[in-house]
């Protein structure tokens, strides 16, 4: 899709998104450091499950689909179907999110219930809305069916949280919400979140790095193991099969060995040094590997004395806060900049001097966010395996600086939002202009 009013539009409609979910990440790594027992406590009792829904639905559903309205009609070649559908998305997030995250603090689940519906509502409207504008003349490609069937596991997560929270508010009988909890959380966090980490993964990352595209086969592989392992798994859940499980978690184990492989080989076709954003990018995907250990624990069941204590919770906090909080950091320092300067900018060019893209972020604060990440995700690690409050804090504080370098870049844009840095063409540019004694004579 060529820069137009409709690509400007849609630019700016991903900023509120991000916004909200910058917000929220700041208040839940904020909450960790106060509180370091929330990243190994199980997702039972009201404040855990008010955490677990804060890094879900206030951190990571907004800023994931606030690139997806502008990701996906790039992919599909295409407008968005409907801007105004994104607006009432959003608009519905903003109000019910906080009130819904609010009521599981307070173990209100009958209230609850009821803003989790318009939240529910909200994610139907723009799964809606993403779905018909990739089927608009798309080219099925591995990245374009990924980010559709990642919406599809979003809806059956959505799907399932509606009917756990009925369930724990005594409207609904006769389901075992010890076995919906799991299949909500898988849904969400591996169908829908990897899912599109995976399908980003395969067109961004060539872009960034200037490389070559991956290897589409194996790239088909990666997207049939991980939803062939999901649907291995509904069943398994539900029904507690010893079988299915086993066989759902060798599928999704595979999928990630293969995605592992497919990274490595866009690394190493690319043209151009990572930079700070795609370095803590690849620490994340990096990340991976802890965590399916102990994914894998938590779906079987596993007990070992080199295992962490409670594997469900050690898989949460490694997959939420060691894989997707880097590598969604990492994009946001290549994305946010674009986005901003291509509705600020665009228009005027061939028509005044404007800014490079990497003038609206601070490199300074790039690379702080990178170092201040790595000691931040191998103590995660270690406190989760040590069971370790002092060394779960420790990483909490590391990515409150790292979350903070991204609201302070981010308010670096505000100056260009509000006054544009134009100059006009035939003004010399003093980095390229010779100076006088090298100016040829005639």
């Amino acid at each position: 899709m060529t820069p137009g009013p409709n690509f400007r539009a849609q630019a700016l409609l991903s900023f509120p998104f991000f916004g909200l979910g910058l917000v929220a990440l700041l208040a839940l790594v904020a909450w960790a450091v106060v509180n370091p027992g929330l990243l190994d406590a199980p997702a039972r009792a009201s404040g855990p499950l008010a955490f677990v829904h804060l890094a879900v639905l206030g951190w990571m559903v907004p800023f994931v689909f606030g690139a997806a309205y502008q990701l996906i009609p790039v992919i599909a070649e295409a407008p968005l179907w409907s801007r105004r559908g994104a607006w009432l998305h959003f608009a519905l997030h903003l109000v019910a999110a906080p009130l819904l995250i609010h009521a599981m603090a307070r173990g209100d689940f009958a209230v609850a219930s009821l803003w989790g519906g318009l939240v529910a509502l909200g994610v139907v409207v723009g799964i809606a809305d993403l779905a018909i504008t990739a089927d608009r003349h798309s080219r099925w490609t591995p990245e374009n069916v990924g980010l559709v069937l990642a919406l599809f596991w979003l809806a059956i997560a959505v799907g399932m949280g509606a009917l756990l929270a009925l369930v724990l508010a005594g409207r609904l009988h006769g389901f075992n919400s010890a076995r919906l909890l799991p299949l909500h959380l898988t849904c969400g966090l591996v169908g829908f979140f990897l899912g599109t980490l995976f399908a980003v993964s395969f067109k961004l990352v060539p872009m960034f790095l200037l490389g070559r595209p991956g290897g589409r086969l194996r790239q088909w592989l990666v997207l049939g193991l991980l939803n062939a392992g999901l649907f291995l798994l509904v069943p398994g859940l539900l029904g507690d099969h010893r079988p299915l499980l086993l066989l759902g978690a060798a599928t999704l184990a595979g999928a990630i060995v293969c995605f592992l492989d497919e990274s490595v080989a866009l690394f190493r076709r690319r043209l151009r040094a990572p930079d700070w954003p795609m370095r803590t990018f690849f620490m994340g995907i990096a990340m991976l590997i802890p965590a399916t250990a102990t994914g894998l624990a938590a779906l079987l069941g596993i007990e070992a004395h080199w295992l962490p204590a409670r594997p469900g919770a050690a898989m949460f906090t490694l997959l939420v806060f060691g894989v997707l909080t880097p590598c969604i950091l990492g994009m946001a320092g290549k994305i946010v900049p674009f986005l901003a300067w291509q509705w600020r900018y665009s228009a005027h060019i061939g028509r005044a001097r404007v800014p490079l893209v990497t003038d609206l972020f601070l490199p300074a604060l790039l690379r702080i966010q990178f170092i201040v990440a790595v000691p931040a995700c191998l103590a995660l690690v270690a406190g989760a395996w040590l069971d370790s409050g002092l060394l779960l804090r420790c990483a909490a504080g590391g990515l409150f600086v790292a979350a903070l370098t991204l609201a302070l870049n981010s308010a670096n844009l505000v100056p260009h939002l509000l006054h544009p840095r134009l100059q006009p063409l035939n003004t010399p540019d003093r980095t390229t202009t010779p100076r006088a004694e090298e100016t040829p004579r005639p």
